[in-house]
């Protein structure tokens, strides 16, 4: 949805979970403990850039390009905990800044994830809080998984997610909540399509 929302808009797209996939992937390679300690030895030497082809992001760890190789089980599940860690979100909330202050006023930034309206960008003009039942989503991100090979059941995907709203909803630093002045859509029988329109429309109001 947000990719053809930045697609019709010209916006940059920013998915700030890409970015924690990529510090994960990196923390997999090259056998990182998901620690304070771990994160702050590895990351100072970490190479992560990003680039745009059609207002989607392309992620680079150590100038690899890794953008199909995120959307795995195992770099979801380290993800989430690297996503718990101090040094690993103030290492992303600076690239995050970076690209509001690059692409905020020209050509605009559509950005993606769980603290975006609350913590990184705060002053957004408009913030949307967008929910699905953990069944669609358990769907949508095995269908995800189905397109790179990786062997895990329904319940095993929906479980997770549950396990990951759960933690991310209680964890100290930045945790998952609805902005205040964030429109809540639901998903659950929204096709992609359906939704960024959705979205399209209240961009368009005066």
């Amino acid at each position: 949805m947000a990719r053809q929302v930045a697609e019709i808009s010209g916006f940059v797209l920013m998915d700030s979970g890409l970015m924690y996939r990529a510090v994960a992937f990196g923390f997999l390679q090259h056998n990182i403990e998901s620690t304070e300690v771990g994160a702050a030895a590895y990351l100072p030497a970490m190479q992560l850039d990003v680039s745009y082809i059609q207002s989607c992001m392309k992620i680079y760890v150590d100038r690899e390009d890794v953008s199909s190789r995120l959307h795995t089980a195992r770099i979801t599940e380290m993800s989430s905990r690297v996503a718990t860690l101090r040094n690993v979100r103030n290492f992303l909330l600076q690239l995050q800044h970076g690209f509001g202050n690059r692409f905020g006023e020209n050509p605009g930034v559509i950005a993606v994830g769980r603290d975006m309206g609350t913590v990184v960008f705060p002053d957004a003009a408009l913030k949307f809080f967008v929910t699905a039942s953990a069944e669609v989503r358990a769907q949508r991100r095995l269908d995800e998984f189905s397109q790179t090979g990786d062997p895990i059941s329904f319940k095993e995907v929906r479980d997770a997610i549950i396990e990951r709203d759960r933690q991310d909803s209680n964890r100290a630093i930045a945790p998952l909540r609805k902005a205040l002045d964030a429109i809540e859509i639901n998903t659950d029988h929204l096709t992609p399509d359906q939704q960024a329109g959705l979205v399209l429309r209240y961009m368009a109001e005066p």
